[in-house]
């Protein structure tokens, strides 16, 4: 894939692999069906359009597109509405979103509900439309489509951490980089909900920062036999791509595990790997954490960003040490501290803002 200062030189190629690809635009805007419509044709592709979301679930049952192109701000069925509706009826269809800068909360939402890739609108090179199709649609041959998140599809990554050489896909980085309110936007609507639970064990977390300030950006996933890992990044001082390059890390990681148990200081290494693979990442402040639920046990592993950790019978401090990229795996790991019926992680060093998360028992009296 093209590097920065490079010009497209890939069209040939392109069309090759876009050659009899069935493609559905869903948008309300003619001009942009038209001349993206245009491209794609020229491009071999076979082309449907759909001038809204409801037009464009009608189309899906007499057609049967290889992936869905659709913006959001659509009358009568938005492009978020549309999405969960597709994502739902049609769980293996890819879905590429198309949306203005002013959009980028929703562009989040969307991004939650499974779809594989978005572009800023309008397009002003189609080379990137292009290739961000056909690296969707083999992701989608390859049946990793459903397994990938959006950002580890964006840096190509592996479960080692590896990036495959010019797949990065680098217009998404200069966009975010370019436009801070959009990734501001982004990774703030990216967060997940306050409340979760599983079973008797509840996620509770809380946020309070800057509208103007890059968030801390927190994500979670919960585990099979009873875990539960989690990350924090304090992305204020770095780079959206690091921040999304954690992320993408983070996922690919607890994807790979199947049924083992996660051990932090492999993530940490897989993560700085790949941090080094990108021209667009340098160090972070990460917080690294995973818990055994059945046990009741949490360990913590800073990577730049220290914490406070109380359980209403003890407390204790761990400092940042190293920062995630700058050697982080001499970092002290504080293993198997007693969550009890509830144990709280605060954050230091946020300026104004501060964060706490928590873990608790439903069922503790």
């Amino acid at each position: 894939m093209l590097k920065p200062g490079q010009e497209p030189s890939k069209v040939a190629s392109d069309a090759k692999a876009l050659e009899g690809k069935r493609i559905l635009i869903v948008d309300d805007d003619p001009i942009f069906r038209r001349i993206t419509g245009g491209f794609l044709t020229a491009q071999g592709c076979e082309i449907c359009e759909a001038e809204n979301g409801l037009d464009g679930l009608r189309k899906l049952k007499s057609t049967s597109p290889d992936l869905v192109i659709c913006d959001l701000a659509m009358p009568i069925l938005n492009g978020v509405e549309f999405v969960e509706e597709v994502s739902m009826a049609y769980p293996s269809l890819p879905l590429i979103v198309v949306s203005a800068t002013e959009q980028m909360s929703e562009v989040a939402k969307a991004l939650k509900y499974g779809i594989r890739d978005f572009l800023p609108k309008p397009i002003e090179n189609f080379s990137h439309l292009s290739s961000a199709i056909i690296n969707t649609l083999e992701d989608s041959d390859n049946h990793l489509s459903d397994l990938r998140d959006f950002s580890s599809q964006w840096f190509r990554v592996d479960d080692g951490g590896d990036v495959e050489e010019e797949q990065e896909l680098y217009w998404h980085l200069e966009y975010l980089q370019s436009n801070p309110g959009a990734a501001r936007h982004l990774l703030k609507a990216l967060m997940p909900e306050n409340d979760s639970k599983q079973g008797v064990w509840h996620c509770n977390y809380r946020l309070l920062q800057s509208a103007e300030a890059m968030p801390v950006v927190f994500d979670y996933i919960w585990l099979i036999d009873g875990q539960f890992a989690f990350y924090i990044v304090d992305a204020e001082n770095h780079s959206v791509a690091t921040t999304l390059m954690v992320r993408a890390l983070f996922h690919d990681y607890m994807r790979n595990l199947k049924s083992y148990r996660a051990d932090l200081k492999d993530l940490a290494e897989i993560m700085e790997k790949g941090l080094q693979c990108s021209d667009y990442t340098s160090k972070a402040s990460v917080l690294l954490g995973f818990a055994d639920l059945t046990y009741g046990q949490l360990s913590i592993m800073p990577a730049g960003l220290g914490c406070d950790w109380s359980n209403g019978l003890s407390c204790l401090h761990i400092e940042g040490g190293a920062h995630l990229g700058d050697h982080c795996l001499k970092n002290f790991i504080t293993k198997d501290l007693p969550i009890r019926s509830k144990s709280q992680i605060t954050l230091d060093h946020l300026g104004e803002g501060s964060f706490v998360l928590e873990l608790s028992r439903q069922d503790a009296h």
